[in-house]
Formats: structure tokens, sequence, C-alpha cells
């Protein structure tokens, strides 16, 4: 179990150890988590953190053993399927905020734990008056949908102090949604400054931390246009594929209906081949050429009981 000591001494030194919970990131990512919680540490000296979409509480276990957050508040409606803007849906067997409270208390002491509050949540749902205080820093990591994810953010919005930081987990995915926030929030004449961190942090700073974001972790970002350009090949690529394998799946299956289809035929087929030798053979035999006669006087009487 991590004590205070050791996981500060991580966070300070960017160490992706401290990640003692999956967090379903890369290192990158992790090192980039790091990167902002000691900007937010260093800007804001004590801080409230809300997270929403925690899964199983990865990236919540180093601000819930970090001295410096006053409060870690886990936001996640907890659905058992996903969809996703990479044309698939994404599943969460037990997705549970007790089972991540399970998970978090067997690696951190019970101080830390005390932090911890849950919502089973939208976040648009979430009053604003019930968060108190406001939160200062915040991660935005639930359904991977530009529409959603953009309803996060005005939902995280009212939720937030307005000298704050939001950041992004998987900015690949919902590049078109942190775009659309800059929008919204230039309209609500709102200062901000992104920048976007390996390897696909998105990390906002609003109000009066807009130009400290761009002062101090501009150096270490990617370069914007590059990346939203690469990431929005990369997504329809990946969406192009995986229309190809469902193509693929049901051109297979109609394959197959039709193989099925083609032998039904060809045993109807063969039924009415039989069928017609049978007939062939009744007609050509002896008994049936000796009873013409009687069928032909069986006929005429039929037709004189039918006038």
């Amino acid at each position: 179990m991590l004590t205070a000591n050791q996981a500060m001494g991580m966070i300070e030194t960017l160490d992706t150890a401290v990640f003692q919970v999956n967090s379903g990131s890369t290192l990158s990512d992790q090192t980039s988590f790091l990167r902002v919680q000691n900007f937010a540490r260093s800007m804001l000296g004590r801080y409230v953190y809300l997270e929403v979409g925690s899964d199983i509480g990865g990236s919540l276990l180093p601000h819930l053993i970090d001295p410096a957050c006053e409060a870690a508040i886990s936001v996640d409606l907890r659905p058992a399927t996903q969809p996703d803007e990479r044309a698939e849906v994404f599943h969460y067997p037990d997705n549970t905020a007790a089972r991540m409270i399970a998970l978090l208390s067997d690696r951190l002491p019970p101080a830390a734990m005390a932090k911890l509050t849950t919502i089973d949540s939208d976040v648009s749902a979430v009053p604003p008056e019930s968060i108190e205080p406001k939160a200062t820093l915040a991660l935005i990591d639930a359904e991977h949908t530009n529409q959603a994810c953009f309803s996060d953010f005005v939902g995280v919005l009212s939720l937030m102090k307005p000298d704050c930081i939001v950041s992004f987990h998987d900015a690949n995915l919902i590049a078109d949604a942190i775009v659309n926030a800059e929008r919204f929030l230039d309209r609500l004449g709102i200062t901000h400054e992104t920048v976007f961190l390996p390897d696909t942090v998105a990390v906002m700073g609003l109000g009066r931390l807009a130009s400290a974001v761009r002062d101090q972790l501009q150096p270490h970002a990617l370069d914007r246009e590059t990346s939203l350009d690469r990431w929005q090949r990369q997504l329809w690529s990946h969406i192009a594929s995986v229309h190809s394998r469902q193509n693929d799946a049901e051109l297979e299956h109609l394959r197959s209906d039709n193989s099925r289809l083609a032998e039904e035929i060809e045993r109807t087929r063969e039924a009415s081949r039989d069928a017609q030798a049978r007939l062939d053979a009744m007609l050509s035999s002896t008994t049936w050429r000796a009873s013409t006669p009687v069928r032909a006087v069986v006929d005429r009487i039929k037709r004189g009981f039918a006038r």
C-alpha cells in the first residue's frame, strides 16, 4: 500500500509506477497526467479534483494520495455498454463504483479514500450547488463521442471555479468536441488556452490559468495542427477498417444464406425429378395401359352425372 511520501516522490518525478490501478492509458498519457497534476499543484497550491468517467479508478489514484488534493469527485453514469467515435461499441462488465472503491482501497490508506465522492450520473445532471467547494482541476474521460464529450464539458463548467484546468483523455478521438469547446468559450468571452500533450491528453487552462498553461505546458506539447490532422486521418482509417470488417461479415452471411438456398432449390428439383420419374414409370406400366378402356368408361359416366 502506497504512503503519501512514496506517492509524492513518484508524482513529482513523473514516475508512472504511481498508477497502481489500471488507467487504460499509455505510459506517455500517464506522464502527461502527472505533468498536469504537478502544474495544478504549483499554480493552485491546494485543489479539488473532478473526474468524469472513472472506470476502475486508475487516474483517480494519484490525486487521492496527493496531500494537495482536498477532495476528489468521480462522476460516472456507469453504463454497461458505450458507443465510440471509432464506430464501435465498448462493453464494461461489472461497471460499478463499488468495484472501483474496492480496488482503490486495496492500494490506498483510509485517509486518502476519505477524500473520494462518487456520483453515478451523467455530469449534465449534477446540480451545481451539490459540488462545494467548486473544482479547480478536471479530467473528462467518459463516452468517447464528440457529442457526449462536448456535453460533458458544458456540464463540467458549471461545477468549476472560473480559473481552472480542464483535461481530456483520448483527445485523438474527440478532437472535434475540444475544438467546439474552444469556440463555446470564445462565445462566452472566457479566456482560454489549449495544449496537446503526448500521447493523447489535451489540457485547457481557463481564466488566469490560460497563459500559465501556454507558457508552462506548451514546451512539452505536440504540434497542434499536425496532431489534429494525424488523429483525424487515423480515426477515418479505423472507421473504414471497422466498416470493412462489418461488410465482410455481412457478405459472408449472404454467401452462407445463398448457399443454403441453392441447396434447398437443388433438393426441390431432385424431388420433382423423382416424382416425374415415378409418374413416367406408372404411365408406361402394363397395368396402366390395360386399364385404359375402363378409365374411359368411368370418365364418360362422370361426365354424364355432371350434366
